[in-house]
C-alpha cells in the first residue's frame, strides 16, 4: 500500500506549501462532484487522509519516523548516536540483532502513540530504553506520552534525559522549553504607576485573577439558579429555550474558567487528534460521542482509563465537572429531570470545549 507521500506524489522533503498546493490540485481532479468513478472516490479518501497527517507538523514528524523505521532506517538522522563504533561482523542473523529489536520497539511505540494507545506506547518506549538506555528516541516518546496525559513534571524529566543524549536536536529543545515554561509559574507583574499611589488597592497580583474567577463561577451558579427560578416554557422533551441557553452559557464559562485557571492542559494535548492506520483517534471518538450522548462518552472514557491508562487527567476533570453541572441542572429544572440528565450534557460539554478552546487561543496570543 502506498504511503501518504506517494498518494500525493511528493517526496518526504516537500514543504508545507508544496503539500497544500498539491492537495488542492488533486482535490480538483478527484473530488466526487467532478469525477464520479468509484476509483476516484477511493483515491479522494486517501488524499484526504494523507493531507490530514502531512499538514500537521507534529503528526507528520511521527509519520516520517514510522516510514523510516519501516524502511529499515533510524527514525531520523538526529537520533543516531554520535561517534558510534562500526558494527563488528557477527554470525547472529540480522533479524535478531539488538539494532533490529530496538527499531521494532520504537516502531511499536510510535504506532501506539499515533493511535492514541498511550499505555501501550509507554510500555514499548520503556522497553526500548531498557534495551538501549543511551538512545534518545525512547525517552522522547515517553515524554510525549506524559505530556499528552498532562504529567508535565514526568515529561520534563524524560525530555531532559533525551536532550542530554541528543543536545543538537531542535525538536527536542522545543519540547523541553515548552515543558519548562509550563512547569514554572509566571513572574508577578509590576503594579502600574496609578496603583502605586493607592495603598488601599495594593493587593497581590494573583488576587485579580482570583476575583475574576470568583465572578465567573458566581455566574455559573447564577445560571443554575435561573434554571429553577426562571425555567421558561417547555417546548420539546420537556426542554425550554431558557434551559438550552443556561446549559450553553454555563458550559462555555466553565470551560473558559478551567483553562484560564490551568486546571486543564491545552485542549490539543488533552485530546490527541492524531490518526494512525486510518483509525479515528480516541480523542475524536470521545468528542463525537459526547455530541450524541454525554453519559456514553463518560462510560467510554472510563473504559479507556481502565484498559489503556486513560487519555489525561484534564479529560477526567472536564468530564467530572461537566457531569456535575448536568446533574445540577437536572435536579433544579422543574419539568423533566430525566431528559436533562441524559441529553443536557451533550450541549453543555460541547460548549465547555468551546470555552476551553477560546481560552487556549487567548493565552497563546497574549
Amino acid at each position: 500500500m502506498r504511503n501518504h507521500y506517494e498518494v500525493l506524489g511528493l517526496s518526504m522533503h516537500a514543504t508545507q506549501e508544496a503539500i497544500r498546493r498539491r492537495y488542492r490540485e488533486l482535490v480538483r481532479q478527484y473530488h466526487p462532484d467532478v469525477n464520479p468513478s468509484p476509483q476516484a472516490q477511493e483515491h479522494f479518501l486517501r488524499i484526504q487522509e494523507a493531507y490530514q497527517v502531512l499538514s500537521d507538523p507534529e503528526r507528520r514528524k511521527h509519520y516520517d519516523a514510522l516510514l523510516r523505521l519501516r524502511q529499515g532506517e533510524p527514525p531520523s538522522a538526529r537520533y543516531s548516536q554520535p561517534r558510534a563504533p562500526k558494527p563488528q561482523p557477527s554470525r547472529t542473523p540480522p533479524s535478531s540483532t539488538p539494532a533490529d529489536e530496538l527499531r521494532r520497539l520504537i516502531l511499536q511505540a510510535e504506532r501506539a502513540f499515533l493511535q492514541g494507545r498511550m499505555q501501550d506506547a509507554l510500555y514499548w518506549a520503556k522497553q526500548a530504553t531498557r534495551l538501549a538506555p543511551r538512545h534518545p528516541k525512547g525517552h522522547e516518546i515517553i515524554g510525549d506520552v506524559y505530556r499528552t496525559q498532562g504529567h508535565y513534571d514526568a515529561a520534563l524529566n524524560a525530555y531532559t534525559y533525551a536532550i542530554q543524549l541528543d543536545p543538537h536536536n531542535p525538536e527536542l529543545q522545543r519540547k523541553w522549553d515548552a515543558m519548562i515554561e509550563r512547569t514554572q509559574s509566571k513572574p508577578a507583574s509590576t503594579p502600574s504607576p496609578v496603583l502605586r499611589h493607592l495603598p488601599v488597592l495594593k493587593l497581590p497580583p494573583e488576587w485579580k485573577l482570583y476575583a475574576a474567577q470568583s465572578l465567573g463561577w458566581g455566574a455559573v451558579l447564577f445560571l443554575l439558579s435561573l434554571a429553577y427560578t426562571v425555567p421558561g416554557t417547555p417546548l420539546w422533551m420537556g426542554w425550554s429555550l431558557h434551559l438550552g441557553a443556561y446549559l450553553g452559557l454555563a458550559g462555555f464559562l466553565t470551560g473558559f474558567l478551567m483553562a484560564v485557571s490551568r486546571w486543564v492542559a491545552p485542549i490539543a494535548d488533552a485530546f490527541p487528534w492524531r490518526r494512525g492506520s486510518g483509525q479515528i483517534s480516541a480523542g475524536g471518538a470521545l468528542v463525537g460521542l459526547s455530541a450524541l450522548c454525554f453519559p456514553l462518552a463518560v462510560l467510554l472514557y472510563t473504559l479507556l482509563a481502565l484498559t489503556q491508562g486513560g487519555l489525561s487527567r484534564s479529560v477526567a476533570r472536564v468530564f467530572s465537572v461537566g457531569g456535575a453541572l448536568t446533574l445540577g441542572f437536572a435536579l433544579l429544572y422543574p419539568y423533566d429531570w430525566l431528559y436533562t440528565t441524559l441529553f443536557g450534557g451533550n450541549l453543555l460539554f460541547l460548549a465547555l470545549l468551546g470555552g476551553w478552546y477560546l481560552a487556549d487561543n487567548l493565552r497563546l496570543s497574549a
